[in-house]
């Protein structure tokens, strides 16, 4: 079995798409599983679409994304070969996501991109989430729900501070809720408690408000925002060095940066928008339905706990990740999934 994995972008800035396909591959290839990945890069694609050869020699098409010219030219090529083709639409068809230009995106789902999901053998969605929003579209294809897979973390005692650190580690992008997380933290105003924001920045205009409304309400003391964070060694220590992790999300189709903190034991702060209703479950943390009001309130509860309720919280949070999402499990459906079309 040979599977061909596609996606437009595939780079570390691109975020939680980028890991969790580095993350499958990488474990496909522990299971014995012959792969290549193509993708666009610099410009122009690591393998030219021109050449339709390169789709002789595999089984399985996997497609990661929607609406750009690339997806689209390699399910052409997938079908005229007669290969057997999966797409995952990575958040594409939330109704969030679905509500930005939304006349364009409209447009072009009914002109081609419903047809195309229609015509492949299977879908793979992340969360029962993604799969409702995906057959709510009218998409009949078989679909297979798989989570990404997440890295287990070795159990090692977090630093105390006197300070309490939140952190968002997110890109930053109006539906990740970073906007609103400010102007809330100023309106709490919670002692003893800073807000740490890591991410690659999606769009330049909302990083701009973000930094002004800081500015405005005087929270540079606060709030502070840093680079985006690729390492994973550093990556581990700003998560250890913190007490909880907030991301009032007004969309997700998984939410990988929230299964990395429950990985590293942080109770997380996140919303019903996000597939993440295991985390109450779990008592790992809360999830509320996102308003302004809801969220001030959340927060203001979730500030409130002490160290020890944080701590316990997020070993709950740990315990959850390595009981369902570790990647031996995850592996395992994506082999079936895969197996299950041949």
């Amino acid at each position: 079995m040979k599977i061909l994995v596609g996606t437009d972008s595939h780079f570390e800035g691109y975020g939680g798409p980028y890991y969790a396909i580095s993350n499958k591959l990488h474990n496909l290839n522990k299971n014995g599983i012959k792969f290549k990945l193509i993708f666009k890069k610099n410009g122009g694609y690591t393998y030219s679409l021109d050449y339709e050869e390169i789709f002789e020699d595999f089984d399985i098409i996997h497609l990661y994304g929607l609406w750009q010219p690339f997806i689209i030219k390699a399910h052409r090529v997938a079908k005229k070969k007669n290969k057997k083709i999966i797409m995952s639409p990575l958040g594409a068809l939330e109704p969030w996501s679905m509500s930005q230009k939304k006349l364009k995106k409209n447009l072009a789902f009914w002109l081609y991109q419903k047809r195309i999901l229609n015509s492949c053998d299977a879908i793979h969605a992340t969360s029962e989430i993604e799969n409702f929003n995906v057959k709510n579209l009218g998409i009949n294809t078989k679909t297979f729900i798989i989570p990404h897979g997440i890295d287990q973390v070795d159990e090692k005692k977090k630093e105390i501070n006197k300070i309490k650190k939140a952190i968002f580690f997110s890109r930053i992008h109006e539906k990740k809720g970073l906007l609103e997380l400010v102007e809330t933290w100023s309106e709490i105003n919670p002692r003893d408690w800073i807000l740490e924001v890591y991410g690659p920045v999606s769009n330049i205009n909302y990083f701009s408000l973000v930094k002004k409304t800081i500015k405005k309400l005087n929270l540079d003391d606060r709030v502070k925002i840093f680079d985006p964070v690729y390492n994973t060694e550093s990556k581990r220590k700003i998560f250890l060095s913190a007490n909880c992790f907030l991301l009032p999300s007004k969309s997700e189709n998984f939410g990988i940066s929230i299964g990395e903190a429950l990985a590293h034991s942080l109770p997380v702060l996140t919303t019903t928008a996000t597939p993440w209703k295991e985390i109450e479950n779990y008592n790992a943390g809360k999830i509320f339905e996102m308003t302004r009001d809801n969220l001030r309130k959340n927060l203001s509860i979730f500030l409130s706990y002490s160290i020890n309720e944080l701590d316990r919280m997020g070993l709950n949070g740990k315990k959850l990740i390595d009981e369902k999402y570790n990647h031996d499990l995850v592996i395992k459906k994506y082999i079936r999934m895969y197996e299950s079309l041949m």
